[in-house]
């Protein structure tokens, strides 16, 4: 009887383990998204596309990897007076910005890239479209002017300063597909 009562324990103690490591793989899973590689610049590109898009108010784990830690994110506003008035954000003065917006949804996307390549460092000119769907029709379109930093391994944007489309100022035909 000794013998079944120690069987049995043991076996407690094993399964309970079991879904003590799976809960904690799930745990892990779920709290640390896979961020996508950024070897290249059109996989940046990608990913940064991947990184600003969905719920305004989603994890932004993968923003911040694409990003350096000092980057700066510089949108161009026009204001009241028709001055032209450059924001400059952090990183994380970017989440908060986006994530007072609470589940807005958006998705970018960068329709045509001319890139420039020095060794480590790489400037991107893209024409991008805001949708509200990721297969939506374009409500918003704009010039990004994007700086990478190459590490040895991966890209990484070290400043985004961009400008929205307005009915003044369209994007010029040369920066659409």
């Amino acid at each position: 009887m000794k013998r079944l009562g120690v069987v049995v324990v043991l076996e407690l103690f094993f399964f309970a383990s079991s879904l003590l490591a799976q809960a904690a793989r799930d745990t892990i899973t779920t709290q640390v998204p896979a961020c996508p590689a950024t070897a290249t610049l059109d996989q940046l590109v990608k990913a940064l596309d991947d990184a600003v898009s969905g719920p305004a108010d989603r994890d932004r784990t993968c923003f911040r990897d694409v990003m350096l830690p000092d980057a700066r994110l510089m949108p161009i506003q026009l204001g009241a007076d028709g001055s032209i008035q450059p924001h400059v954000l952090t990183v994380d003065g970017c989440i908060d910005a986006v994530r007072k917006r609470g589940s807005a949804v958006f998705y970018e996307r960068q329709v045509k890239v001319s890139t420039e390549r020095y060794g480590s460092l790489a400037h991107l000119w893209s024409t991008y479209e805001v949708r509200p769907t990721p297969d939506g029709k374009p409500e918003v379109r704009g010039i990004n002017s994007i700086q990478a930093v190459f590490d040895g391994q991966r890209w990484r944007v070290i400043s985004i300063l961009w400008q929205a489309e307005t009915p003044a100022e369209p994007v010029p035909e040369k920066y659409l597909p």
